[in-house]
Order: C-alpha cells, then structure tokens, then sequence
C-alpha cells in the first residue's frame, strides 16, 4: 500500500478520513496495533496539517475507534511500559478498502452482534490471562514468631535519703536497717584427689626403740631428797585407855 510522505500535501488537509489514518498508523507497525499515543504521533510527523489544533482532531479519531467495528481494543500486557490499550484492525476489515486505496472504502465495516459479542469475551477472557500470567509474585506470608519472655529486671533500692550538705553528699550511703543482709558467699568447692600407690614402695626400715630417759647418777647425788625425820615428825605413843 503506498504510503504519501509527508511534505506530499504541506499544510493543506490530507484527503484521508480518521479511519484511513488509523488503519494507515496501525499497518505501519511492526506488531500491526498501536496505542493511541503511538497513533496520534504518526499521524502528527506525517501531515504538518494534524500539528495544530489537536485537541479537536484527536477528539474526532477518538470517537472513530470506539464506534467502529474494524478497530479491535487490545489489552496491554503487563510487562509492556506504557500505559493505555493497543488497537488493532480486524482481520476481516482488511478488505474494506477498495484494491487496497485508503481514499477508497467501499462500505462500513459491521459485525453482527453474536460475533461482536463473542471477540469482547475472548478479549476480556485475554486480559484476565495476562493480569494473572504477569501479575508480581507474592512473597511466602511470614509467620508470627513467638516473642521471647521478658527477663525482669531487678530495680536498685532507693538510696537513703541524707541531708543537703556538702558532707552529707561526699559521704558514701549506709545500709537501709530494712534492708536484708547480702547472701552469703557460696562455699569452697574442694576437688579430691584419688589416691594412687605408688608403683615401688620404699624400703621398710627398722629403727630401735626409743630408751627411756634417765637423769645422770650425779642428779641424784645431788638432789636426794632430805631424810625421813626431817621429813615426818611422830607425836607421843598413844596410851591405851
């Protein structure tokens, strides 16, 4: 199909209608669909006409779309940047042109209503596949783990209270008489060595009894003890009665 270029008609009106220049956009796609911003852009770089006011015209192609069998809304993927809907013309549309001219339409493209109703199912039905094949993965849910006791903690007592002086202040704190003595030290652990004898013994030796300890004979001369009458005194016989 011949396409005109764009310094073919300058500033004057192109003789094309909106749904030439749609079908025009779409077949020079790669993907054969286009976005309406994609179509509004070719239509503005090829026909300098369509640069102003186009507020209007794009109003009047928008309408165009919407009410006109030969143009099929296709949703977006997901995964395709961008925003707004992809449109497409009709397979059987393509011969709604006459010997393929866009300025000759021999009739207005119609579906019946029973295969107009079934291509917006089949839409709807690709729109929903594609928002479940593309939709983000969802993280595992975490579960809650249990928090662990709380460890109570022992508050210090209260400190005396003492007078505002500097004495007062530099002197350390004296024991509450309320309050209870500090536990007492816990005991020594004593480790006990088992006993092991010894692999050789030592000899057994023999000593001799100890002997008695006697004084020197010359203790004796020398501390006899006094004699017995000096010693014991006998008062008078006893007379018999």
């Amino acid at each position: 199909m011949p396409r005109p270029c764009r310094e073919s008609y300058g500033d004057q009106k192109p003789p094309y209608s909106y749904i030439s220049l749609t079908a025009m956009a779409i077949w020079s796609s790669p993907d054969k669909m286009l976005p309406l911003s994609d179509i509004y852009r070719f239509i503005s770089d090829r026909f300098p006409y369509y640069r102003r006011n186009t507020q209007r015209w794009q109003n009047s192609l928008r309408h165009n779309l919407s009410f006109n069998d030969c143009f099929v809304k296709i949703p977006r993927r997901p995964d395709r940047p961008g925003k707004g809907a992809y449109w497409a013309l009709h397979p059987a549309a393509l011969d709604m042109f006459e010997n393929g001219s866009l300025l000759r339409r021999r009739k207005r493209f119609k579906l019946m209503k029973s295969d107009k109703d079934r291509l917006e199912n089949e839409l709807a039905a690709l729109a929903n596949m594609n928002r479940f094949l593309f939709a983000p993965q969802q993280p595992p849910p975490v579960t809650s783990q249990p928090s662990p006791p709380l460890t109570q903690i022992s508050e210090p007592p209260p400190r005396p209270k003492r007078d505002f002086t500097i004495a007062s202040l530099i002197s350390p704190d004296r024991p509450r008489p309320n309050s209870s003595p500090p536990p007492p030290p816990p005991p020594p652990q004593m480790h006990v060595v088992p006993y092991c004898p010894p692999a050789h013994p030592p000899p057994l030796v023999l000593l001799p009894p100890p002997q008695a300890l006697q004084p020197p004979p010359a203790y004796f001369h020398h501390h006899l003890p006094p004699p017995s009458h000096h010693v014991f005194r006998f008062g008078p016989p006893l007379s018999a009665v």
